[in-house]
């Protein structure tokens, strides 16, 4: 089985024949085309995550999201009722193509350097609202860099690392200690 990502939560049902209203994390769905299926998940009561996979059907933008037609739900009543389920997607989709921007899951876990002065590893990610940051982890700060293309000089995939080009004391401004 295909490892999955949760991407997005069911907003709302959409109209009455069964749509889904899905809130995207990141507000933007270039891996559209190449889903035929998710899976919407909603963690019970004991802590056990209960998992149903659906077909997808079609998929059109919406506000910061998709509506989403699937066969497996039928009316509003039952789209209603998935209101606040995660909405999860094969992992294999987010892969980005050459030149493309990769999505952060292709960068995680990469060692960020400035020249040839390691900065650390990218841990996990955050944004500021206007853009996405890395949150890069040194032996004793924490960093949240900008992941803007003007400060990406180079991404080595098979180094796992990535080379930046920050402006002078942007690391001493977004740095904090452990």
């Amino acid at each position: 089985m295909s490892e999955f990502i949760k991407v997005g939560k069911v907003k709302d049902a959409h109209g009455l024949r069964g749509e889904l209203y899905v809130l995207l994390f990141s507000k933007e769905a270039t891996w559209i085309k190449q889903l035929k299926y998710f899976y919407l998940t909603n963690e019970l009561a004991t802590g056990k995550i209960e998992s149903q996979k659906f077909a997808l059907k079609n998929a059109k933008p919406h506000r910061d999201g998709l509506i989403i037609t699937c066969s497996e739900i039928k009316d509003r009543t039952q789209a209603e009722g998935l209101k606040g389920f995660g909405f999860e997607i094969p992992k294999d989709v987010l892969v980005s193509g050459p030149g493309e921007t990769p999505y952060l899951l292709e960068i995680l876990a990469f060692e960020v350097f400035e020249g040839d002065q390691r900065i650390g590893v990218i841990q996990s990610f955050s944004s500021n609202n206007e853009q996405d940051l890395l949150v890069v982890e040194s032996e004793t700060h924490f960093f949240e860099i900008p992941f803007v293309e003007a400060f990406v000089e180079k991404i080595d995939y098979a180094a796992k690392s990535m080379r930046m080009n920050l402006p002078s004391g942007l690391l001493e401004l977004c740095c904090y200690k452990k």
